[in-house]
């Protein structure tokens, strides 16, 4: 396998941190690539892509390097993530995390970098720190550009992934940036995003498929088997209690002067049970260390040959419970409770698989800061 396009990834990480490291005046000229704190694998391999790509053109003194603005040990969270790292030859332990740079040293004066962000709006950052992007890349259909950055470049494609954006990117400028060590980083995300094509999740689009295919071919490996791999190592998780679960995947936000949260977990109410009898425990006590007006969980995974892909939802919201409840049904989840009545923590089953946290979060912002009944 060759792996000269990951050697040139790994050697921007190793010398990324070590400019890091030595000081406040190692921060003029630098752009930081980054997703958001979910850092799942479509966050993560799309900026250390996009971040590659934008080296190429940096300036003279300029200095571009991929950012996962959390500490490196929550990485263990995503054994998926690691595991697609590994496997495409990535140094892991060379990436830029908050122990290199913390995410509130954006919001310091004059020696904090400028930010291009690839996979999010920069909802999740400070007014101070969303000053400073440069350029957003996206793929989600409720970004908002930042008032605070007016001036920054703008690209939002209704796609499956944000690494078909960069994959799309990298085959514009040269082919031959793509080895096997990087295609199979890239490839990855998009049959996770995708659901391997599933046109009952209802993600996919050609331009997907073309990139996934381009991608395959170049890191020589199926598909399908890719995507099992993967998404079992995503699902079982070992040895994650609830804490754990709920913020491996988990993006807030601020509308209507009301505090948002949602979770995301690959783990069934059935088998979260079965590692806590209570997880609405957890839930509340995870809303309420984050100070959070609500908080929605959302359960997507698959069970082979028992009904394939399934989501469920957890809410939590304390008196605005109902009201939330509500507007969810509004929105053609087609839930059916699975709760007990007047439980602080209402679970359903999700009959709508194909509407996603993507999908409802804009939905979502949009109730919370229009008109409530």
């Amino acid at each position: 396998m060759n792996h000269s396009c990951i050697q040139r990834v790994n050697r921007l990480l190793r010398d990324g941190r070590r400019r890091l490291r030595s000081g406040r005046k190692a921060l003029a000229g630098l752009r930081l690539v980054t997703g958001s704190p979910a850092a799942d694998a479509d966050c993560l391999a799309s900026s250390i892509g996009y971040a590659l790509l934008q080296s190429l053109d940096a300036p003279a003194g300029s200095f571009v390097l991929p950012w996962v603005p959390i500490p490196r040990a929550e990485l263990a969270l995503r054994p998926e993530v690691l595991l697609l790292a590994r496997r495409a030859g990535l140094a892991v332990r060379c990436l830029a995390c908050a122990e290199d740079f913390a995410p509130e040293r954006l919001e310091s004066g004059g020696e904090a970098p400028e930010l291009i962000l690839v996979d999010s709006d920069g909802a999740w950052l400070p007014a101070e720190a969303r000053r400073r992007i440069v350029e957003v890349l996206d793929h989600h259909p409720g970004a908002r550009r930042p008032a605070e950055a007016p001036e920054a470049r703008w690209t939002v494609e209704a796609v499956g992934s944000a690494c078909t954006l960069v994959t799309e990117r990298l085959l514009a400028r040269d082919p031959g940036l793509l080895d096997a060590g990087l295609a199979l980083l890239l490839l990855g995300p998009i049959l996770l995003d995708t659901v391997l094509f599933s046109s009952e999740a209802d993600r996919t689009t050609p331009r997907d498929r073309q990139a996934a295919a381009r991608l395959a071919a170049v890191a020589g490996v199926g598909e399908a088997e890719l995507y099992v791999e993967l998404l079992t190592a995503r699902q079982e998780l070992p040895g994650l209690g609830s804490p754990e679960l709920l913020r491996r995947d988990y993006k807030g936000g601020e509308a209507g002067g009301l505090r948002y949260g949602i979770s995301s977990s690959p783990v069934s109410l059935r088998r979260w049970r079965d590692r806590d009898p209570v997880p609405e425990q957890a839930v509340i006590r995870f809303r309420e260390e984050r100070g959070l007006d609500l908080l929605l969980v959302m359960i997507a995974y698959e069970e082979p040959g028992a009904g394939g892909f399934r989501r469920e939802l957890g809410v939590s919201a304390g008196r605005h419970t109902g009201i939330l409840t509500d507007f969810l049904r509004q929105e053609g989840l087609r839930l059916r409770e699975l709760s007990a009545a007047g439980a602080a923590v209402r679970w359903f089953s999700q009959e709508a698989v194909e509407i996603s946290r993507k999908k409802l979060e804009p939905r979502l912002r949009a109730w919370l800061e229009g008109p409530r009944r």
